[in-house]
């Protein structure tokens, strides 16, 4: 009889086994539809987060020596890509367009070498034109700030769009709607 009792135990754990493999596969089955379901609504998630994604300019013109126009790809509070485009008027301030060129050339030399970047300052008609790109998905944020420290700070590995916001606002700038 123990004999008996050890064959049908021996047989019956593999069909035991096998049932509950069919189970999991059942459910397995089932998670994958739910998963399947999961992918599409990221996707739809996704869609809407491009959506997201906006430009928004800020102007600022109220000075006499320098024209500035800031442009802001954003997607929810974090920063993408930030442009810049300055012309600085040497004669409101005093001094030549040589002189300016190279002051700002000396301000801004941190951009030169860092990855994510594109900076140019030239003089055009009479002007010193500054244009900068920054691609925050490519540039490092503590390379900036350490290149930099007076334009860049805070906390953190993305650059937010509301303090920016702020931050151009309190400093008399507007947003520019198209």
């Amino acid at each position: 009889m123990n004999r008996y009792f050890k064959m049908t135990l021996l047989l019956a754990l593999p069909l035991a086994f096998l049932l509950g493999c069919s189970k999991q596969s059942s459910t397995a089955s089932n998670s994958s539809k739910a998963e399947t379901s999961e992918v599409k609504t990221t996707e739809a998630e996704t869609t809407e987060k491009k959506s997201e994604v906006k430009t928004v300019t800020f102007v600022n013109d109220t000075h006499s020596d320098l024209n500035s126009t800031l442009t802001y790809i954003v997607d929810g509070d974090n920063v993408l890509k930030h442009s810049g485009h300055n012309v600085y008027d040497p004669e409101a301030i005093g001094t030549t367009a040589e002189k300016l060129k190279t002051s700002v050339e000396e301000a801004y030399k941190g951009y030169e070498g860092l990855k994510g970047v594109t900076h140019s300052i030239e003089i055009k008609d009479g002007k010193v034109v500054q244009h900068t790109e920054i691609d925050f998905t490519v540039a490092s944020l503590d390379e900036l700030k350490k290149a930099l420290p007076d334009e860049y700070s805070g906390i953190g590995d993305s650059v937010s769009f509301s303090a920016s916001e702020k931050m151009l606002k309190d400093l008399g700038y507007t947003e520019k709607t198209n």
